[in-house]
Protein backbone atom coordinates (compact mmCIF):
# COMPACT_ATOMS: atom_id res chain seq x y z
CA UNK A 1 0.00 0.00 0.00
CA UNK A 2 1.62 3.27 -1.17
CA UNK A 3 1.26 6.37 1.13
CA UNK A 4 0.60 9.76 -0.74
CA UNK A 5 -0.19 13.42 0.54
CA UNK A 6 -1.68 13.92 -3.01
CA UNK A 7 -5.02 15.23 -3.93
CA UNK A 8 -6.92 12.14 -5.07
CA UNK A 9 -9.34 12.88 -8.33
CA UNK A 10 -11.33 9.97 -8.79
CA UNK A 11 -12.84 9.93 -12.16
CA UNK A 12 -11.79 10.36 -15.61
CA UNK A 13 -14.36 12.22 -17.32
CA UNK A 14 -15.32 15.89 -18.19
CA UNK A 15 -15.61 16.47 -14.40
CA UNK A 16 -12.20 15.00 -13.53
CA UNK A 17 -10.50 16.61 -16.38
CA UNK A 18 -11.40 20.29 -15.61
CA UNK A 19 -11.01 19.55 -11.84
CA UNK A 20 -7.53 18.92 -13.25
CA UNK A 21 -7.01 21.73 -14.73
CA UNK A 22 -8.39 23.88 -12.73
CA UNK A 23 -5.96 22.79 -9.95
CA UNK A 24 -3.22 23.13 -11.79
CA UNK A 25 -3.82 26.97 -13.09
CA UNK A 26 -4.11 27.51 -9.45
CA UNK A 27 -0.51 26.68 -8.95
CA UNK A 28 -1.18 22.90 -7.59
CA UNK A 29 1.80 21.23 -9.37
CA UNK A 30 0.89 18.11 -11.38
CA UNK A 31 3.08 15.52 -9.12
CA UNK A 32 0.00 16.38 -5.87
CA UNK A 33 -2.37 15.04 -8.44
CA UNK A 34 -3.40 11.30 -8.86
CA UNK A 35 -6.32 10.68 -11.25
CA UNK A 36 -8.19 7.70 -11.10
CA UNK A 37 -9.87 6.81 -14.06
CA UNK A 38 -9.70 3.89 -16.81
CA UNK A 39 -9.74 6.09 -20.16
CA UNK A 40 -8.49 8.44 -21.80
CA UNK A 41 -9.15 11.82 -19.07
CA UNK A 42 -11.29 14.15 -20.22
CA UNK A 43 -13.25 11.82 -22.55
CA UNK A 44 -15.25 10.23 -19.75
CA UNK A 45 -19.03 8.67 -21.01
CA UNK A 46 -19.60 11.64 -22.51
CA UNK A 47 -16.93 12.70 -25.46
CA UNK A 48 -15.23 9.31 -26.15
CA UNK A 49 -18.00 8.23 -29.22
CA UNK A 50 -16.71 6.82 -31.64
CA UNK A 51 -19.57 8.20 -33.79
CA UNK A 52 -19.54 11.46 -35.89
CA UNK A 53 -23.69 11.44 -35.39
CA UNK A 54 -23.68 12.23 -31.31
CA UNK A 55 -23.05 15.85 -31.64
CA UNK A 56 -23.16 18.52 -28.28
CA UNK A 57 -26.78 19.97 -27.86
CA UNK A 58 -25.41 23.24 -27.09
CA UNK A 59 -23.96 25.74 -29.15
CA UNK A 60 -20.12 26.45 -29.65
CA UNK A 61 -20.34 29.74 -26.72
CA UNK A 62 -22.41 27.82 -23.89
CA UNK A 63 -19.15 25.07 -22.68
CA UNK A 64 -17.30 27.79 -20.44
CA UNK A 65 -14.45 26.39 -18.92
CA UNK A 66 -12.90 29.66 -17.65
CA UNK A 67 -14.97 32.22 -16.60
CA UNK A 68 -12.52 34.92 -17.76
CA UNK A 69 -12.59 33.59 -20.97
CA UNK A 70 -16.34 32.11 -21.95
CA UNK A 71 -14.98 32.02 -25.68
CA UNK A 72 -12.39 29.61 -25.25
CA UNK A 73 -14.15 26.55 -27.13
CA UNK A 74 -16.07 28.81 -29.72
CA UNK A 75 -12.54 29.72 -30.76
CA UNK A 76 -10.79 26.76 -30.26
CA UNK A 77 -13.21 25.33 -32.80
CA UNK A 78 -13.02 27.96 -35.13
CA UNK A 79 -9.06 27.30 -35.80
CA UNK A 80 -9.14 23.90 -35.47
CA UNK A 81 -11.87 22.12 -36.69
CA UNK A 82 -13.05 20.97 -40.17
CA UNK A 83 -16.93 20.47 -39.59
CA UNK A 84 -19.31 22.11 -42.31
CA UNK A 85 -22.38 20.81 -41.10
CA UNK A 86 -21.54 21.99 -37.16
CA UNK A 87 -23.47 25.61 -38.23
CA UNK A 88 -26.86 25.99 -38.40
CA UNK A 89 -28.63 29.61 -37.67
CA UNK A 90 -28.49 29.00 -33.98
CA UNK A 91 -25.47 28.39 -33.99
CA UNK A 92 -22.60 25.88 -34.02
CA UNK A 93 -23.47 22.29 -33.18
CA UNK A 94 -19.60 20.03 -33.29
CA UNK A 95 -19.46 17.08 -32.60
CA UNK A 96 -19.06 15.08 -28.90
CA UNK A 97 -15.72 13.84 -29.87
CA UNK A 98 -14.22 16.84 -30.77
CA UNK A 99 -14.95 17.84 -27.33
CA UNK A 100 -13.05 15.27 -26.29
CA UNK A 101 -10.28 16.51 -27.98
CA UNK A 102 -10.25 20.29 -27.08
CA UNK A 103 -10.14 19.28 -23.65
CA UNK A 104 -7.17 16.56 -24.08
CA UNK A 105 -5.80 19.79 -25.75
CA UNK A 106 -6.22 21.57 -22.70
CA UNK A 107 -5.03 19.49 -20.38
CA UNK A 108 -1.80 19.30 -22.81
CA UNK A 109 -1.73 22.70 -22.42
CA UNK A 110 -1.86 23.22 -18.38
CA UNK A 111 0.31 20.19 -17.85
CA UNK A 112 3.74 21.66 -20.06
CA UNK A 113 6.64 19.42 -19.46
CA UNK A 114 5.05 18.24 -16.29
CA UNK A 115 3.89 14.43 -16.10
CA UNK A 116 0.43 13.52 -14.43
CA UNK A 117 0.09 10.49 -13.01
CA UNK A 118 -2.90 8.65 -13.66
CA UNK A 119 -4.06 5.28 -12.41
CA UNK A 120 -6.18 3.73 -14.90
CA UNK A 121 -8.72 1.37 -13.41
CA UNK A 122 -11.82 2.27 -11.23
CA UNK A 123 -12.08 2.81 -7.65
CA UNK A 124 -14.05 0.45 -6.34
CA UNK A 125 -13.93 1.59 -2.41
CA UNK A 126 -13.18 4.07 -0.62
CA UNK A 127 -12.61 3.94 3.77
CA UNK A 128 -11.37 6.28 6.08
CA UNK A 129 -8.32 4.90 7.75
CA UNK A 130 -6.87 7.45 10.85
CA UNK A 131 -6.60 11.04 8.91
CA UNK A 132 -6.35 9.54 5.80
CA UNK A 133 -8.68 8.01 2.74
CA UNK A 134 -8.10 4.65 1.82
CA UNK A 135 -8.91 4.40 -2.26
CA UNK A 136 -8.99 0.35 -2.66
CA UNK A 137 -8.96 -0.68 -6.93
CA UNK A 138 -8.88 -3.84 -7.59
CA UNK A 139 -5.89 -5.41 -5.57
CA UNK A 140 -4.74 -2.38 -4.68
CA UNK A 141 -4.61 0.57 -2.51
CA UNK A 142 -3.92 3.98 -2.44
CA UNK A 143 -3.66 6.36 1.08
CA UNK A 144 -4.91 9.72 -0.19
CA UNK A 145 -5.07 12.77 2.56
CA UNK A 146 -7.29 14.65 -0.32
CA UNK A 147 -10.29 13.12 -2.03
CA UNK A 148 -12.34 14.84 -4.67
CA UNK A 149 -14.88 12.43 -6.28
CA UNK A 150 -15.66 13.93 -10.13
CA UNK A 151 -17.55 10.39 -11.24
CA UNK A 152 -19.51 11.70 -13.46
CA UNK A 153 -22.70 9.98 -15.14
CA UNK A 154 -22.42 6.24 -14.93
CA UNK A 155 -22.62 4.53 -17.80
CA UNK A 156 -26.78 3.20 -18.22
CA UNK A 157 -27.33 -0.49 -17.30
CA UNK A 158 -31.00 -2.17 -17.81
CA UNK A 159 -33.91 -0.82 -16.63
CA UNK A 160 -35.79 -4.21 -16.68
CA UNK A 161 -34.84 -7.75 -16.37
CA UNK A 162 -33.80 -9.75 -19.69
CA UNK A 163 -34.12 -13.20 -20.04
CA UNK A 164 -32.73 -15.40 -23.50
CA UNK A 165 -33.32 -18.27 -25.27
CA UNK A 166 -30.93 -20.71 -27.01
CA UNK A 167 -28.84 -17.25 -28.02
CA UNK A 168 -25.15 -16.73 -27.41
CA UNK A 169 -23.22 -14.24 -25.49
CA UNK A 170 -22.26 -12.78 -28.67
CA UNK A 171 -26.34 -11.59 -29.53
CA UNK A 172 -26.91 -10.25 -25.85
CA UNK A 173 -24.01 -7.97 -26.98
CA UNK A 174 -24.89 -6.96 -30.13
CA UNK A 175 -28.28 -7.39 -30.17
CA UNK A 176 -29.15 -5.96 -26.79
CA UNK A 177 -27.26 -2.66 -26.50
CA UNK A 178 -26.79 -1.53 -22.70
CA UNK A 179 -24.58 1.65 -23.29
CA UNK A 180 -24.92 3.48 -26.43
CA UNK A 181 -22.99 6.18 -25.42
CA UNK A 182 -19.22 5.24 -27.08
CA UNK A 183 -21.47 4.30 -30.23
CA UNK A 184 -19.45 1.25 -31.91
CA UNK A 185 -22.72 -0.53 -31.82
CA UNK A 186 -23.64 1.57 -34.92
CA UNK A 187 -21.77 -0.23 -37.06
CA UNK A 188 -23.54 -3.56 -36.64
CA UNK A 189 -27.19 -2.41 -37.22
CA UNK A 190 -28.27 -3.60 -41.04
CA UNK A 191 -30.50 -0.71 -43.04
CA UNK A 192 -33.95 -2.43 -42.45
CA UNK A 193 -33.70 -3.56 -39.03
CA UNK A 194 -36.65 -2.57 -36.62
CA UNK A 195 -35.05 -1.10 -33.78
CA UNK A 196 -36.94 -0.67 -30.41
CA UNK A 197 -35.77 2.27 -27.99
CA UNK A 198 -35.94 2.17 -24.25
CA UNK A 199 -36.50 6.08 -23.14
CA UNK A 200 -36.73 9.37 -25.36
CA UNK A 201 -34.28 11.43 -24.42
CA UNK A 202 -30.94 13.04 -26.03
CA UNK A 203 -29.54 9.53 -26.19
CA UNK A 204 -32.56 8.02 -27.81
CA UNK A 205 -32.14 11.29 -30.22
CA UNK A 206 -28.73 10.63 -30.77
CA UNK A 207 -29.38 7.15 -31.74
CA UNK A 208 -31.87 8.27 -34.40
CA UNK A 209 -29.24 10.77 -35.78
CA UNK A 210 -27.08 8.19 -36.31
CA UNK A 211 -29.56 5.95 -37.92
CA UNK A 212 -30.96 8.94 -40.34
CA UNK A 213 -26.92 9.19 -41.50
CA UNK A 214 -26.66 5.52 -42.25
CA UNK A 215 -29.75 5.63 -44.01
CA UNK A 216 -31.80 3.58 -42.15
CA UNK A 217 -35.30 2.39 -43.97
CA UNK A 218 -35.86 -0.24 -41.05
CA UNK A 219 -38.90 1.11 -38.26
CA UNK A 220 -37.99 2.46 -34.78
CA UNK A 221 -40.10 1.80 -31.95
CA UNK A 222 -39.75 4.17 -29.10
CA UNK A 223 -40.70 3.46 -25.65
CA UNK A 224 -41.70 6.05 -23.29
CA UNK A 225 -44.23 7.11 -20.75
CA UNK A 226 -44.97 10.05 -22.90
CA UNK A 227 -44.82 10.33 -26.56
CA UNK A 228 -42.42 13.55 -26.94
CA UNK A 229 -39.02 14.13 -27.55
CA UNK A 230 -37.08 17.39 -26.12
CA UNK A 231 -37.26 20.17 -28.40
CA UNK A 232 -34.23 21.38 -31.02
CA UNK A 233 -32.21 24.43 -29.84
CA UNK A 234 -33.09 27.57 -30.93
CA UNK A 235 -31.34 30.79 -31.42
CA UNK A 236 -31.84 32.46 -28.32
CA UNK A 237 -30.31 35.17 -25.95
CA UNK A 238 -31.22 36.48 -22.38
CA UNK A 239 -33.12 40.06 -22.34
CA UNK A 240 -34.18 40.79 -19.06
CA UNK A 241 -33.39 39.41 -15.45
CA UNK A 242 -36.69 38.07 -13.82
CA UNK A 243 -37.82 40.02 -10.76
CA UNK A 244 -38.46 36.70 -8.50
CA UNK A 245 -40.63 37.20 -5.52
CA UNK A 246 -39.36 36.96 -1.89
CA UNK A 247 -40.19 33.56 -0.02
CA UNK A 248 -40.62 31.18 -2.46
CA UNK A 249 -42.38 27.73 -2.38
CA UNK A 250 -42.09 24.92 -4.51
CA UNK A 251 -46.26 26.06 -5.60
CA UNK A 252 -45.36 29.21 -6.02
CA UNK A 253 -42.04 28.75 -8.08
CA UNK A 254 -44.21 26.81 -10.59
CA UNK A 255 -46.79 29.83 -10.71
CA UNK A 256 -44.17 32.28 -11.35
CA UNK A 257 -42.27 30.47 -14.13
CA UNK A 258 -46.04 29.86 -15.91
CA UNK A 259 -46.61 33.35 -15.60
CA UNK A 260 -43.17 34.25 -16.89
CA UNK A 261 -42.92 32.10 -19.86
CA UNK A 262 -44.79 33.61 -23.32
CA UNK A 263 -47.53 32.06 -24.39
CA UNK A 264 -45.29 30.27 -27.74
CA UNK A 265 -43.97 26.35 -28.65
CA UNK A 266 -40.89 25.46 -26.51
CA UNK A 267 -39.27 25.46 -29.91
CA UNK A 268 -39.67 28.91 -30.39
CA UNK A 269 -36.91 31.23 -29.33
CA UNK A 270 -38.72 33.64 -28.00
CA UNK A 271 -39.39 30.78 -25.05
CA UNK A 272 -36.12 29.85 -24.99
CA UNK A 273 -35.29 33.24 -24.11
CA UNK A 274 -37.43 33.64 -21.16
CA UNK A 275 -36.94 30.07 -20.11
CA UNK A 276 -32.74 31.07 -20.00
CA UNK A 277 -33.63 33.84 -17.82
CA UNK A 278 -35.00 31.81 -15.29
CA UNK A 279 -32.32 29.75 -15.20
CA UNK A 280 -29.70 31.42 -13.65
CA UNK A 281 -31.34 32.14 -10.46
CA UNK A 282 -32.84 28.24 -10.12
CA UNK A 283 -30.15 26.79 -8.19
CA UNK A 284 -30.17 29.45 -5.53
CA UNK A 285 -33.82 29.00 -5.36
CA UNK A 286 -33.21 25.41 -4.66
CA UNK A 287 -30.95 25.41 -2.01
CA UNK A 288 -33.26 27.25 0.23
CA UNK A 289 -35.69 25.05 -0.24
CA UNK A 290 -36.22 22.13 2.87
CA UNK A 291 -35.71 18.61 1.50
CA UNK A 292 -39.32 18.00 1.61
CA UNK A 293 -39.77 20.90 -0.79
CA UNK A 294 -37.72 19.52 -3.10
CA UNK A 295 -39.14 16.43 -3.30
CA UNK A 296 -42.51 18.54 -4.06
CA UNK A 297 -41.06 20.25 -7.02
CA UNK A 298 -39.41 17.09 -8.35
CA UNK A 299 -42.65 15.29 -8.18
CA UNK A 300 -44.95 17.78 -9.81
CA UNK A 301 -42.89 19.53 -12.72
CA UNK A 302 -39.69 17.17 -12.66
CA UNK A 303 -40.40 15.27 -15.68
CA UNK A 304 -41.17 18.60 -17.81
CA UNK A 305 -38.03 20.55 -16.17
CA UNK A 306 -35.55 17.21 -17.97
CA UNK A 307 -37.82 17.45 -20.85
CA UNK A 308 -36.87 21.34 -21.78
CA UNK A 309 -33.44 22.06 -19.79
CA UNK A 310 -32.05 18.67 -22.21
CA UNK A 311 -32.98 20.66 -25.48
CA UNK A 312 -31.27 18.93 -28.27
CA UNK A 313 -29.15 20.11 -30.95
CA UNK A 314 -31.57 21.16 -34.46
CA UNK A 315 -29.07 18.82 -36.85
CA UNK A 316 -30.43 15.79 -34.86
CA UNK A 317 -34.32 17.03 -34.63
CA UNK A 318 -33.84 17.31 -38.37
CA UNK A 319 -33.14 14.03 -38.64
CA UNK A 320 -35.52 13.05 -36.09
CA UNK A 321 -38.04 14.47 -38.73
CA UNK A 322 -37.10 12.88 -41.88
CA UNK A 323 -37.39 9.66 -40.17
CA UNK A 324 -40.95 10.55 -38.94
CA UNK A 325 -42.09 11.85 -42.20
CA UNK A 326 -41.44 8.41 -43.83
CA UNK A 327 -43.45 6.73 -40.87
CA UNK A 328 -40.74 5.48 -38.96
CA UNK A 329 -41.07 6.47 -35.70
CA UNK A 330 -43.69 4.82 -33.90
CA UNK A 331 -44.05 5.61 -29.77
CA UNK A 332 -45.19 2.87 -27.43
CA UNK A 333 -46.69 4.70 -24.40
CA UNK A 334 -45.43 2.60 -20.90
CA UNK A 335 -42.10 1.70 -19.39
CA UNK A 336 -40.57 -1.98 -20.12
CA UNK A 337 -40.95 -4.56 -17.45
CA UNK A 338 -38.95 -7.68 -19.67
CA UNK A 339 -37.18 -8.16 -22.00
CA UNK A 340 -36.87 -11.59 -23.82
CA UNK A 341 -33.76 -12.32 -26.48
CA UNK A 342 -34.66 -15.76 -28.81
CA UNK A 343 -33.04 -16.67 -31.67
CA UNK A 344 -35.58 -15.26 -33.97
CA UNK A 345 -36.44 -11.82 -32.66
CA UNK A 346 -36.55 -9.50 -29.56
CA UNK A 347 -40.00 -8.93 -27.31
CA UNK A 348 -39.86 -6.13 -25.04
CA UNK A 349 -42.88 -6.65 -22.75
CA UNK A 350 -44.12 -3.51 -20.95
CA UNK A 351 -45.70 -2.72 -17.80
CA UNK A 352 -48.90 -2.02 -19.56
CA UNK A 353 -49.00 -5.59 -21.47
CA UNK A 354 -48.27 -4.06 -24.80
CA UNK A 355 -45.17 -6.17 -26.44
CA UNK A 356 -43.08 -4.99 -29.31
CA UNK A 357 -41.12 -7.57 -31.69
CA UNK A 358 -37.60 -6.20 -33.14
CA UNK A 359 -34.34 -7.14 -34.29
CA UNK A 360 -32.16 -4.88 -31.63
CA UNK A 361 -33.30 -3.12 -28.12
CA UNK A 362 -31.13 0.11 -27.31
CA UNK A 363 -31.00 1.06 -23.94
CA UNK A 364 -31.45 4.96 -23.71
CA UNK A 365 -32.86 5.26 -19.94
CA UNK A 366 -30.08 7.45 -19.27
CA UNK A 367 -27.50 7.51 -16.37
CA UNK A 368 -27.36 4.91 -13.71
CA UNK A 369 -26.47 4.92 -10.08
CA UNK A 370 -23.22 4.58 -8.72
CA UNK A 371 -21.75 1.67 -6.94
CA UNK A 372 -18.90 3.70 -5.60
CA UNK A 373 -21.44 6.14 -4.00
CA UNK A 374 -23.38 3.85 -2.87
CA UNK A 375 -20.68 2.09 -0.49
CA UNK A 376 -19.98 5.23 0.94
CA UNK A 377 -23.80 5.76 2.28
CA UNK A 378 -23.68 1.73 3.00
CA UNK A 379 -20.68 2.24 4.73
CA UNK A 380 -21.86 5.34 6.91
CA UNK A 381 -19.25 7.67 5.17
CA UNK A 382 -21.82 9.67 3.20
CA UNK A 383 -25.98 10.55 3.23
CA UNK A 384 -27.97 10.20 0.22
CA UNK A 385 -29.12 13.56 -0.89
CA UNK A 386 -33.27 14.65 -0.70
CA UNK A 387 -34.07 13.05 -4.19
CA UNK A 388 -31.73 9.97 -3.63
CA UNK A 389 -29.76 10.43 -7.20
CA UNK A 390 -26.63 11.35 -5.40
CA UNK A 391 -24.36 11.84 -2.10
CA UNK A 392 -25.09 15.26 -0.05
CA UNK A 393 -22.55 17.84 -0.08
CA UNK A 394 -22.78 21.06 1.49
CA UNK A 395 -22.41 24.39 -1.17
CA UNK A 396 -18.06 24.37 -0.70
CA UNK A 397 -18.92 20.86 -2.27
CA UNK A 398 -17.87 19.18 0.89
CA UNK A 399 -19.14 15.16 1.55
CA UNK A 400 -21.64 15.62 4.24
CA UNK A 401 -21.31 12.21 6.64
CA UNK A 402 -24.60 11.02 8.34
CA UNK A 403 -25.04 13.66 10.96
CA UNK A 404 -24.39 16.27 8.17
CA UNK A 405 -21.44 17.43 9.37
CA UNK A 406 -18.86 18.29 6.53
CA UNK A 407 -15.55 15.95 5.77
CA UNK A 408 -12.73 18.73 5.68
CA UNK A 409 -11.12 16.44 3.11
CA UNK A 410 -13.62 14.88 0.72
CA UNK A 411 -15.62 17.10 -2.01
CA UNK A 412 -17.63 15.63 -4.90
CA UNK A 413 -18.72 17.99 -7.93
CA UNK A 414 -20.80 17.03 -10.99
CA UNK A 415 -24.01 15.76 -12.05
CA UNK A 416 -24.36 14.04 -8.75
CA UNK A 417 -24.38 17.14 -6.33
CA UNK A 418 -27.56 18.07 -8.34
CA UNK A 419 -29.79 16.73 -5.40
CA UNK A 420 -27.59 19.75 -2.85
CA UNK A 421 -27.10 22.43 -5.60
CA UNK A 422 -29.70 22.08 -8.31
CA UNK A 423 -28.87 21.92 -11.76
CA UNK A 424 -25.65 20.65 -12.30
CA UNK A 425 -25.42 18.60 -15.88
CA UNK A 426 -24.36 21.30 -18.33
CA UNK A 427 -20.47 21.61 -19.01
CA UNK A 428 -20.23 24.89 -17.84
CA UNK A 429 -21.82 24.49 -14.31
CA UNK A 430 -19.40 21.59 -13.91
CA UNK A 431 -16.61 23.62 -14.65
CA UNK A 432 -17.69 26.41 -12.28
CA UNK A 433 -17.78 23.92 -9.47
CA UNK A 434 -14.11 22.60 -10.22
CA UNK A 435 -13.07 26.27 -10.46
CA UNK A 436 -14.98 27.57 -7.20
CA UNK A 437 -13.64 24.58 -5.60
CA UNK A 438 -9.66 24.51 -7.06
CA UNK A 439 -9.57 28.00 -5.11
CA UNK A 440 -10.33 26.63 -1.49
CA UNK A 441 -6.85 24.65 -1.67
CA UNK A 442 -5.17 28.00 -2.55
CA UNK A 443 -6.59 29.55 0.83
Amino acid sequence: MAHTNTIAIVGDGFAAAVMVLHLLRHGIPATSLRVFGPGELGRGNAYKTSSPAYRLNVREDLPVIFTEDPLHFARWAEQSLNDHHAKHEAGYFYRRNDFGLYMQALLVSALGPQKLQQIHARVDQIRRVNEHWVLEYGQESVIAKHVILATGNTSPRWPCPISSQNTSSHDLSTRLVENPWPGNHLNDIGPDEEIILLGAGLTALDSINALAEKGHRGRVNVISPRAIFPPAQAPWQRQRQPQWPSHLTPTSLVRFMRHYLPAAPPQSSEWQCAWEELRPELNRIWQEFTDHQRKILIKRVGWLWNLYRFRAGPQTIAALEALRANGQINFAIGRAKQIILSHSDIKVLLANGTELCGDRVINCTGPSSDPLLDQLMGEGYALPDALAVGIRVNADFKVLDPKQAPWNDLWMIGPATMGSLGDVVAANAIAKQAEQLARQFTH
